[in-house]
This record gives structure tokens, C-alpha cells and sequence, in this order.
């Protein structure tokens, strides 16, 4: 979405400062635990996707981008980052992805509908309805569960009706900015706008319990811009690896986030 660079300096500062009192608290359930992703390997990315969402289905990755005019939904191959499928969405910036029961959901930022296509053939089939702005959507299995950049997950079911809302908090402190959603290992995995970490947070609680640093996956980038952000988090429960990317990323990194 339109990023403000304005916002940088206060997002980062709020977010070092978290990390800072969980490190001097003497309570060990404050110190949150952080790590880095072991790179398995690299596949190719359009460095024209401003990705907005990301999931692995059925030995496919499929990539939701954003932009007025330029938004899309992708089949990509995920052993190699070829696209194989594209589908304009046009007159929309679009946003979070996430299948449930063989259909596609593709929420849009501020035009308060979510698309549902079809699988495999990324047909357009329907469209719900919601208010306030759409970033990430991922599922349990049985609801939706979608930010707006805020510090609060919303819980939904199939008609996208709120069943209950979730405030995240890192340190005791409203962790704002939740962006991209992947539910995995029975935890919630979530990009924060302009962070260069991942949260995996307990879903009934909110309450981050650990951090993913990944800025070990910049060094393997040339130069990215400003808005070009970490944005992207896919799981493949079969081998039980992740794929990561940004916005605009030349490259998706399949990596390991250790247990």
C-alpha cells in the first residue's frame, strides 16, 4: 500500500524500545526469544510485484499484489519463482491472501471488499463485503483471521462477519502495523510494516512470543528501496519450511525457522 516514510523513524523507535525492555526486564516470561531463519534456498521473484500476500497451496505459491492498476493474482511455481498464472485485479489496490475450502480470498486496502476465485483456474466467483481497510488474511482452518494495520487480528467467518477481536502486544505493549499473515504451527506468524523481523504470536492471547530476525536475508539483495519492505510469509507443512520475500524483492527465500 501507500507507505508514508515519515512513519520509519517512529515505528523503528517503538519497536527498538520494546526490544530493549524486554532485554533489561528480570522476568523471564517479558524476554522475548529471538532468531534467524536457516536459508534453504532462493528462487527467482518479479521485482515488479509489490506483493501484498503470500501462501503455499498444493505445490504452488501464490502471491497477491498491490498498486491501483497493478494489482494481481499469481500461481507461481515454486520450485523456481516462474509465473504461471496471472490474473489483473483491476480498480483496486489489492491486498492479503488466503485459501479456504479450495477458494481463493483476496482482500483489497480500502475498497472494503474481498474477492473469491476459484482453484486451480483463478476464476473470480464472488465478492464479500467488509469495513475499514484490508492488509493481511490468513485462516486457521475453521475462521479468517485479518489486520488492518493496526495492533488488533480480527477474527471472521466465511460471510466475513467479526467473531472476535485479538489485540497483539510485544512487551506488554500494542505491537501496531500488523501487516502479512500466515497461520502455521498453531501460532500466528505476522510482518509489522517497515520491520525487518517476523512475530509469531499465540492466537488466543496476542501476545508475541518470539521474534524472527530477517535481516540476514537483506545481505543476499543488491539494494532495495524504502517501501520496498519484508512482506511475504508462505509455510509448506510437508517439509515444514517457510518462504519469504518483499516487496519487490528480486528473490523468495525458502528458509527453516527453528522450533
Amino acid at each position: 500500500m501507500s507507505k508514508v516514510n515519515c512513519l520509519i523513524t517512529s515505528v523503528t523507535f517503538l519497536f527498538l524500545w520494546n526490544c530493549e525492555s524486554a532485554q533489561k526486564t528480570d522476568a523471564p516470561t517479558d524476554q522475548i526469544p529471538e532468531l534467524e531463519p536457516i536459508i534453504l534456498k532462493t528462487l527467482n521473484h518479479d521485482t515488479l510485484a509489490f506483493i501484498q500476500g503470500l501462501l503455499y497451496y498444493k505445490d504452488k505459491l501464490f502471491e497477491s499484489t498491490g498498486r491501483y492498476n497493478k494489482s494481481t493474482l499469481r500461481c507461481i511455481n515454486a520450485k523456481n519463482g516462474n509465473i504461471e498464472k496471472l490474473v489483473p485485479v483491476e480498480n483496486v489496490f489489492a491486498e492479503g491472501l488466503v485459501i479456504k475450502n479450495n477458494i481463493f480470498i483476496q482482500l483489497t486496502w480500502r475498497s472494503g471488499l474481498a474477492f473469491l476465485y476459484s482453484y486451480p483456474d483463478l476464476k473470480r466467483i464472488d465478492t464479500l463485503q467488509y469495513k475499514g481497510e484490508g492488509w493481511g488474511l490468513t485462516s486457521d482452518g475453521d475462521s479468517f483471521i485479518m489486520s488492518n494495520g493496526s495492533d488488533t487480528l480480527y477474527w471472521r467467518d466465511d460471510h466475513f462477519k467479526i467473531l472476535k477481536k485479538t489485540a497483539v502486544t510485544l512487551n506488554k505493549l500494542p505491537l501496531s502495523k500488523l501487516n502479512e499473515l500466515e497461520y502455521a504451527r498453531n501460532k500466528i506468524y505476522a510482518n509489522v510494516w517497515y520491520s525487518d523481523f517476523i512475530f509469531e504470536i499465540e492466537p488466543e492471547s496476542g501476545k508475541v512470543l518470539r521474534m524472527i530476525n530477517c535481516r540476514s536475508l537483506l545481505s543476499h539483495l543488491q539494494s532495495v528501496e524504502t517501501d520496498e519492505v519484508l512482506n511475504g510469509i508462505a509455510y509448506n507443512d510437508s517439509s515444514d519450511t517457510f518462504f519469504l520475500t518483499g516487496k519487490n524483492w528480486p528473490l523468495i527465500f525458502e528458509v527453516q525457522i527453528p522450533h
